[in-house]
Protein backbone atom coordinates (compact mmCIF):
# COMPACT_ATOMS: atom_id res chain seq x y z
CA UNK A 1 0.00 0.00 0.00
CA UNK A 2 2.69 2.24 0.88
CA UNK A 3 4.59 2.14 -2.28
CA UNK A 4 1.30 2.61 -4.99
CA UNK A 5 0.62 5.52 -2.40
CA UNK A 6 3.96 6.93 -2.75
CA UNK A 7 4.00 6.09 -6.31
CA UNK A 8 0.79 8.14 -7.34
CA UNK A 9 1.90 10.97 -5.02
CA UNK A 10 5.27 11.19 -7.52
CA UNK A 11 2.72 11.42 -10.47
CA UNK A 12 1.39 14.69 -9.16
CA UNK A 13 5.22 16.25 -8.92
CA UNK A 14 5.25 17.41 -13.38
CA UNK A 15 1.32 17.35 -13.38
CA UNK A 16 -0.55 20.90 -13.60
CA UNK A 17 -4.00 22.17 -14.48
CA UNK A 18 -4.58 23.94 -17.05
CA UNK A 19 -7.28 26.87 -16.70
CA UNK A 20 -8.60 29.70 -19.45
CA UNK A 21 -9.09 32.47 -17.52
CA UNK A 22 -12.15 35.45 -18.01
CA UNK A 23 -10.25 37.30 -20.61
CA UNK A 24 -9.63 33.89 -22.43
CA UNK A 25 -5.79 33.20 -21.47
CA UNK A 26 -4.45 30.19 -20.85
CA UNK A 27 -3.31 29.88 -17.13
CA UNK A 28 -1.19 27.00 -15.77
CA UNK A 29 -1.28 25.97 -11.93
CA UNK A 30 0.24 22.71 -10.02
CA UNK A 31 -1.87 19.82 -9.74
CA UNK A 32 -2.91 19.48 -6.33
CA UNK A 33 -3.80 16.72 -3.60
CA UNK A 34 -4.36 16.99 0.29
CA UNK A 35 -1.20 15.44 1.25
CA UNK A 36 1.04 18.54 -0.36
CA UNK A 37 2.79 20.98 2.22
CA UNK A 38 1.36 23.80 0.49
CA UNK A 39 -2.36 22.37 1.44
CA UNK A 40 -2.19 23.02 5.06
CA UNK A 41 -2.49 26.05 4.30
CA UNK A 42 -5.63 25.74 2.36
CA UNK A 43 -6.88 24.27 5.58
CA UNK A 44 -5.86 27.17 7.82
CA UNK A 45 -7.68 29.76 5.25
CA UNK A 46 -10.90 27.60 6.27
CA UNK A 47 -10.51 27.43 9.47
CA UNK A 48 -9.50 31.07 9.69
CA UNK A 49 -13.28 32.17 7.86
CA UNK A 50 -14.92 29.80 9.96
CA UNK A 51 -13.70 31.28 12.99
CA UNK A 52 -14.67 34.43 11.97
CA UNK A 53 -18.19 33.72 10.71
CA UNK A 54 -18.72 32.08 13.86
CA UNK A 55 -17.66 34.55 16.01
CA UNK A 56 -19.59 36.90 14.09
CA UNK A 57 -22.62 34.56 13.80
CA UNK A 58 -22.59 33.02 17.99
CA UNK A 59 -23.40 35.08 20.93
CA UNK A 60 -21.28 32.60 23.32
CA UNK A 61 -19.30 30.11 20.96
CA UNK A 62 -17.74 27.27 22.85
CA UNK A 63 -15.92 24.56 21.65
CA UNK A 64 -16.06 21.05 22.54
CA UNK A 65 -12.96 18.48 21.06
CA UNK A 66 -13.75 14.60 21.09
CA UNK A 67 -11.14 12.07 20.35
CA UNK A 68 -11.92 8.77 18.58
CA UNK A 69 -9.49 5.53 18.11
CA UNK A 70 -9.61 2.04 18.54
CA UNK A 71 -7.27 -1.00 18.98
CA UNK A 72 -4.07 -1.39 16.50
CA UNK A 73 -3.99 -5.20 17.37
CA UNK A 74 -5.91 -7.72 15.66
CA UNK A 75 -7.80 -10.74 16.31
CA UNK A 76 -4.67 -12.99 15.85
CA UNK A 77 -2.35 -10.93 17.96
CA UNK A 78 -0.69 -8.79 15.59
CA UNK A 79 -0.75 -5.35 14.09
CA UNK A 80 -3.92 -4.70 12.17
CA UNK A 81 -3.80 -3.21 8.80
CA UNK A 82 -3.58 0.73 8.86
CA UNK A 83 -6.35 1.14 6.07
CA UNK A 84 -8.90 -1.11 8.28
CA UNK A 85 -8.26 0.24 11.46
CA UNK A 86 -8.79 3.26 10.08
CA UNK A 87 -11.95 3.12 8.30
CA UNK A 88 -13.00 0.89 11.15
CA UNK A 89 -12.34 4.33 13.70
CA UNK A 90 -13.97 6.70 11.05
CA UNK A 91 -17.11 4.87 10.09
CA UNK A 92 -18.55 5.42 13.80
CA UNK A 93 -19.58 8.81 12.99
CA UNK A 94 -22.29 7.68 10.83
CA UNK A 95 -22.41 4.29 10.42
CA UNK A 96 -24.14 1.70 7.44
CA UNK A 97 -26.93 0.38 10.16
CA UNK A 98 -27.77 1.98 13.96
CA UNK A 99 -27.18 5.72 15.24
CA UNK A 100 -23.37 6.65 15.44
CA UNK A 101 -21.87 9.62 16.89
CA UNK A 102 -23.31 12.33 14.89
CA UNK A 103 -26.98 10.89 15.58
CA UNK A 104 -25.88 11.17 19.52
CA UNK A 105 -24.63 14.77 19.20
CA UNK A 106 -27.44 16.20 17.40
CA UNK A 107 -29.38 14.76 20.23
CA UNK A 108 -27.66 15.64 23.01
CA UNK A 109 -27.62 19.60 21.42
CA UNK A 110 -30.82 19.53 20.49
CA UNK A 111 -32.21 23.00 21.00
CA UNK A 112 -28.76 24.63 19.92
CA UNK A 113 -26.81 25.92 17.23
CA UNK A 114 -23.97 24.29 16.37
CA UNK A 115 -21.38 22.73 13.50
CA UNK A 116 -18.70 20.67 13.25
CA UNK A 117 -15.17 19.71 11.65
CA UNK A 118 -13.45 15.96 11.43
CA UNK A 119 -9.88 15.95 12.00
CA UNK A 120 -7.87 12.86 11.45
CA UNK A 121 -4.78 13.17 12.75
CA UNK A 122 -1.66 10.44 13.01
CA UNK A 123 -0.52 9.15 16.39
CA UNK A 124 2.86 8.52 16.91
CA UNK A 125 3.05 4.56 15.95
CA UNK A 126 1.08 5.46 12.53
CA UNK A 127 -1.91 4.83 12.67
CA UNK A 128 -4.79 7.40 12.82
CA UNK A 129 -7.35 8.57 15.42
CA UNK A 130 -10.48 11.32 14.77
CA UNK A 131 -11.14 14.84 16.76
CA UNK A 132 -14.23 16.19 16.25
CA UNK A 133 -14.30 19.84 17.14
CA UNK A 134 -17.75 21.18 18.31
CA UNK A 135 -18.59 24.80 17.79
CA UNK A 136 -21.33 25.26 19.99
CA UNK A 137 -23.52 28.70 20.79
CA UNK A 138 -23.80 28.77 23.98
CA UNK A 139 -22.77 27.10 27.13
CA UNK A 140 -22.03 22.84 26.95
CA UNK A 141 -20.71 20.44 29.80
CA UNK A 142 -18.06 17.67 29.70
CA UNK A 143 -21.53 15.57 30.33
CA UNK A 144 -23.34 16.74 26.82
CA UNK A 145 -20.83 14.81 25.10
CA UNK A 146 -20.67 11.63 26.88
CA UNK A 147 -23.54 10.00 24.51
CA UNK A 148 -21.41 11.19 21.82
CA UNK A 149 -18.40 8.85 22.76
CA UNK A 150 -20.89 6.01 24.01
CA UNK A 151 -21.85 5.97 20.62
CA UNK A 152 -18.61 5.60 19.50
CA UNK A 153 -17.82 2.60 22.07
CA UNK A 154 -20.99 0.98 20.70
CA UNK A 155 -20.26 1.17 16.42
CA UNK A 156 -16.50 0.61 16.56
CA UNK A 157 -16.18 -2.85 17.83
CA UNK A 158 -12.27 -1.73 18.19
CA UNK A 159 -12.83 1.49 20.78
CA UNK A 160 -12.05 -0.01 24.14
CA UNK A 161 -13.29 2.15 26.83
CA UNK A 162 -10.40 2.74 28.47
CA UNK A 163 -8.92 4.90 25.80
CA UNK A 164 -12.16 6.79 26.33
CA UNK A 165 -12.60 7.11 29.82
CA UNK A 166 -14.34 10.56 30.45
CA UNK A 167 -14.39 9.47 34.12
CA UNK A 168 -10.42 9.71 34.36
CA UNK A 169 -8.58 11.46 37.04
CA UNK A 170 -6.40 13.32 35.12
CA UNK A 171 -8.43 15.55 32.52
CA UNK A 172 -5.59 15.61 29.83
CA UNK A 173 -6.35 11.84 29.65
CA UNK A 174 -10.02 12.48 28.98
CA UNK A 175 -11.59 12.50 25.22
CA UNK A 176 -13.60 15.28 26.02
CA UNK A 177 -12.18 18.85 26.72
CA UNK A 178 -13.98 22.23 26.67
CA UNK A 179 -13.22 25.51 25.92
CA UNK A 180 -15.11 29.06 25.35
CA UNK A 181 -13.73 31.85 22.42
CA UNK A 182 -12.71 35.09 23.64
CA UNK A 183 -12.61 37.27 20.69
CA UNK A 184 -10.84 39.99 22.55
CA UNK A 185 -8.03 38.01 22.53
CA UNK A 186 -5.53 38.58 19.92
CA UNK A 187 -6.38 36.02 17.03
CA UNK A 188 -3.16 36.84 15.37
CA UNK A 189 -1.19 35.96 18.01
CA UNK A 190 -0.84 31.99 17.78
CA UNK A 191 -0.25 31.84 21.82
CA UNK A 192 -3.11 33.27 22.76
CA UNK A 193 -5.11 30.12 23.65
CA UNK A 194 -4.57 29.31 26.95
CA UNK A 195 -6.36 27.03 30.13
CA UNK A 196 -9.93 26.82 29.33
CA UNK A 197 -10.06 30.02 27.13
CA UNK A 198 -9.21 30.32 22.99
CA UNK A 199 -8.53 33.29 21.52
CA UNK A 200 -6.94 31.71 18.01
CA UNK A 201 -9.48 29.08 16.66
CA UNK A 202 -7.43 28.44 13.69
CA UNK A 203 -4.44 27.91 15.20
CA UNK A 204 -6.42 26.08 18.56
CA UNK A 205 -7.75 23.26 15.45
CA UNK A 206 -4.77 23.63 13.35
CA UNK A 207 -2.68 21.86 15.95
CA UNK A 208 -4.71 18.35 15.28
CA UNK A 209 -4.23 18.49 11.51
CA UNK A 210 -0.39 17.39 11.54
CA UNK A 211 2.82 18.90 10.07
CA UNK A 212 2.76 20.06 6.63
CA UNK A 213 5.73 22.59 6.55
CA UNK A 214 8.43 20.11 5.09
CA UNK A 215 8.11 17.67 1.80
CA UNK A 216 6.12 14.52 2.08
CA UNK A 217 9.25 12.30 0.96
CA UNK A 218 11.05 14.22 4.19
CA UNK A 219 8.85 12.93 6.40
CA UNK A 220 8.75 9.95 9.09
CA UNK A 221 8.16 6.21 8.31
CA UNK A 222 4.90 6.74 10.56
CA UNK A 223 3.76 9.84 8.68
CA UNK A 224 3.88 8.04 5.49
CA UNK A 225 2.26 4.98 6.65
CA UNK A 226 -0.67 7.30 8.00
CA UNK A 227 -0.76 9.33 4.87
CA UNK A 228 -1.44 5.80 2.49
CA UNK A 229 -4.00 4.64 4.85
CA UNK A 230 -6.01 7.99 4.62
CA UNK A 231 -5.23 7.88 0.52
CA UNK A 232 -6.46 4.36 0.23
CA UNK A 233 -9.46 4.31 2.00
CA UNK A 234 -10.48 7.83 0.56
CA UNK A 235 -10.11 9.65 4.02
CA UNK A 236 -10.70 13.44 4.04
CA UNK A 237 -8.01 14.91 6.74
CA UNK A 238 -10.14 17.67 7.70
CA UNK A 239 -13.88 17.87 6.86
CA UNK A 240 -16.77 20.32 7.71
CA UNK A 241 -19.96 20.40 8.61
CA UNK A 242 -22.67 21.49 5.94
CA UNK A 243 -23.81 24.63 8.13
CA UNK A 244 -19.64 25.16 8.16
CA UNK A 245 -19.38 25.24 4.84
CA UNK A 246 -21.88 27.55 3.86
CA UNK A 247 -20.53 30.11 6.61
CA UNK A 248 -16.97 29.40 4.91
CA UNK A 249 -18.22 30.43 1.31
CA UNK A 250 -19.80 33.46 2.91
CA UNK A 251 -16.71 34.66 3.08
CA UNK A 252 -15.95 35.13 -0.64
CA UNK A 253 -16.05 38.52 -1.95
CA UNK A 254 -19.76 39.29 -3.86
CA UNK A 255 -17.41 39.46 -7.44
CA UNK A 256 -16.35 35.36 -7.35
CA UNK A 257 -20.00 34.53 -6.66
CA UNK A 258 -21.53 36.73 -10.03
CA UNK A 259 -24.05 34.22 -11.84
CA UNK A 260 -22.19 33.74 -15.39
CA UNK A 261 -24.92 34.89 -17.82
CA UNK A 262 -25.81 34.01 -21.89
CA UNK A 263 -27.62 36.99 -23.61
CA UNK A 264 -28.25 36.95 -27.31
CA UNK A 265 -25.95 38.82 -29.13
CA UNK A 266 -27.63 41.60 -31.48
CA UNK A 267 -25.10 42.61 -33.67
CA UNK A 268 -24.74 38.48 -34.83
CA UNK A 269 -26.14 38.47 -38.60
CA UNK A 270 -26.82 34.87 -39.68
CA UNK A 271 -25.65 36.11 -43.58
CA UNK A 272 -22.21 37.54 -42.28
CA UNK A 273 -21.28 35.71 -38.91
CA UNK A 274 -22.75 31.99 -39.90
CA UNK A 275 -19.59 30.38 -40.97
CA UNK A 276 -16.29 28.91 -39.55
CA UNK A 277 -14.25 31.92 -39.75
CA UNK A 278 -16.00 34.72 -38.34
CA UNK A 279 -15.27 35.41 -34.51
CA UNK A 280 -18.60 36.76 -33.82
CA UNK A 281 -20.74 34.63 -31.88
CA UNK A 282 -24.54 34.73 -31.47
CA UNK A 283 -24.59 35.21 -27.73
CA UNK A 284 -22.37 36.97 -25.33
CA UNK A 285 -20.93 35.99 -22.09
CA UNK A 286 -21.60 37.94 -19.13
CA UNK A 287 -19.26 37.77 -15.77
CA UNK A 288 -17.56 34.65 -17.59
CA UNK A 289 -15.70 32.24 -15.32
CA UNK A 290 -12.90 30.06 -15.41
CA UNK A 291 -13.01 26.94 -17.24
CA UNK A 292 -10.49 24.02 -16.90
CA UNK A 293 -9.02 22.69 -20.34
CA UNK A 294 -6.84 19.89 -19.33
CA UNK A 295 -4.28 17.96 -17.48
CA UNK A 296 -0.39 18.57 -18.43
CA UNK A 297 2.04 16.26 -17.32
CA UNK A 298 5.84 17.82 -18.36
CA UNK A 299 8.86 15.35 -18.50
CA UNK A 300 12.50 15.61 -20.19
CA UNK A 301 10.31 15.05 -23.23
CA UNK A 302 8.09 17.86 -23.45
CA UNK A 303 4.75 17.99 -22.11
CA UNK A 304 1.58 15.82 -22.71
CA UNK A 305 -1.81 17.23 -22.59
CA UNK A 306 -4.89 15.09 -21.35
CA UNK A 307 -8.86 15.93 -21.79
CA UNK A 308 -10.87 16.45 -18.84
CA UNK A 309 -14.41 14.65 -18.81
CA UNK A 310 -16.43 14.63 -16.26
CA UNK A 311 -16.81 11.43 -14.43
CA UNK A 312 -17.93 9.47 -10.55
CA UNK A 313 -15.51 7.58 -8.38
CA UNK A 314 -15.68 3.70 -10.00
CA UNK A 315 -16.15 1.11 -7.32
CA UNK A 316 -14.58 -2.98 -7.76
CA UNK A 317 -15.41 -5.26 -5.34
CA UNK A 318 -12.70 -7.27 -3.85
CA UNK A 319 -11.99 -10.23 -2.27
CA UNK A 320 -12.23 -10.03 1.62
CA UNK A 321 -9.37 -11.26 3.26
CA UNK A 322 -10.69 -10.56 6.83
CA UNK A 323 -9.08 -14.30 8.48
CA UNK A 324 -5.77 -12.66 7.56
CA UNK A 325 -6.31 -9.65 9.53
CA UNK A 326 -9.55 -9.92 11.83
CA UNK A 327 -10.58 -7.09 14.30
CA UNK A 328 -10.28 -7.37 17.70
CA UNK A 329 -13.92 -6.78 19.07
CA UNK A 330 -13.60 -4.77 22.60
CA UNK A 331 -16.53 -4.78 24.98
CA UNK A 332 -19.17 -2.30 24.34
CA UNK A 333 -19.88 -1.56 28.15
CA UNK A 334 -19.34 2.35 28.59
CA UNK A 335 -16.37 4.43 31.60
CA UNK A 336 -17.65 3.98 35.06
CA UNK A 337 -17.50 6.69 37.44
CA UNK A 338 -14.48 6.14 39.65
CA UNK A 339 -15.38 5.27 43.53
CA UNK A 340 -13.16 5.19 46.64
CA UNK A 341 -13.94 3.13 49.57
CA UNK A 342 -13.92 5.02 52.57
CA UNK A 343 -14.31 4.16 56.59
CA UNK A 344 -16.14 6.25 58.93
CA UNK A 345 -15.44 6.21 62.11
CA UNK A 346 -17.34 6.82 65.32
CA UNK A 347 -15.00 9.70 66.71
CA UNK A 348 -16.81 9.92 70.50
Amino acid sequence: MLNEFLDWYNGYRHAHLLFTDPEGNEVRAQMPNSHQPRYGNKYYARLKAFERQMVREYDNLHIAMLTFTGSTRNANGGWRCPADHLRDVVDSWRPDRGRGVYHALRDSLGGKEWEYALVVEKHKSGYGHVHCAVFVDGSVTESDFRPAIDAHLRQCEIAHRDAHDYHAAEESARPISIRSVDPSLDPDDLDANRGDVVGNVGSYIGEYIGAYGEPLFDRGLDELQFRAAVWATGTQVVRFSEGANDLIRSERDDRDDRETVVLPNPEFDPEKHANPDSDVLPYEIVNPGWSINAVGRVDEEGEDRYDVKQSQVQYTTIEDAQHLDPPNPQPETTPTPRTEQVTLSDST
